[in-house]
């Protein structure tokens, strides 16, 4: 196998390994703890930077429990990015998270941080749900607009009590929350893409009439 040929390849092991992990809903962090891989070569091992011994691929594919050739390539099958996520700007956000979070080694703040994202969900998963005359609300304790003035309580008030928590906790070091340089344009790409749609917004509550607009921002054009 030439250079050329080589360093392809190494690509798209590490594509593969890195689609995988995400399907799995697993971090890096979590990853390279399982699999005695620190997470910094991990990183690099999935951008195709560094090439890994077949021992510690292995160790990685045992850990996601798939196939071989998933990872390898098959002759019998093709197996391209399609079949893996897409490793969007959500995928990146939610790991970039996961990761500081994980870094307190605090069981409430992980747990705290996992409700948030639910209830954002659960938000955005009602709103749509409701549309649909068919569905119906005697799947929910409660209503819809009890429920929703709820939701924006608790997010409202979250980050300062999440700044609160963690100033308060006497085994939480603040200043370990920070990403490992590799993740910086990753990092700077997501918060590039908040703040655009943020500068964007006139108003959260936009009239019916400027729904172009509306689905200008939340589709970035």
């Amino acid at each position: 196998m030439n250079v050329e040929k080589s360093q392809q390849y190494l690509k798209e092991v590490g594509e593969r390994l890195r689609g995988v992990r995400l399907l799995m809903g697993i971090t890096q962090k979590q990853a390279a703890e399982a699999t005695g891989i620190s997470q910094s070569f991990l990183s690099s091992l999935e951008r195709g930077q560094k090439s890994a011994c077949t021992a510690q691929i292995i160790s990685l594919i045992r850990y996601y429990k798939v196939p071989y050739d998933m990872i390898f390539g098959s002759e019998t099958r093709d197996y391209n990015l399609s079949d893996f996520p897409s490793g969007g700007s959500t995928d990146i956000s939610l790991e970039l998270l996961s990761m500081l979070v994980g870094k307190s080694r605090s069981d409430a703040l992980v747990a705290g941080t996992d409700n948030c994202l639910k209830l954002v969900v659960y938000m955005i998963f009602r709103t749509i749900y409701r549309e649909n005359p068919r569905n119906s609300d005697k799947l929910f304790s409660l209503s819809f607009d009890e429920a929703m003035e709820r939701v924006k309580n608790i997010l409202l008030a979250a980050p300062n009590n999440i700044a609160r928590f963690i100033r308060a906790s006497h085994s939480i070091n603040a200043s370990h929350f920070e990403l490992p340089p590799e993740k910086n344009p990753e990092l700077r790409a997501f918060i590039a893409e908040c703040e655009h749609m943020l500068s964007n917004s006139k108003d959260a509550k936009l009239p019916i009439g400027d729904k172009e607009e509306f689905m200008s921002i939340i589709t970035h054009k």
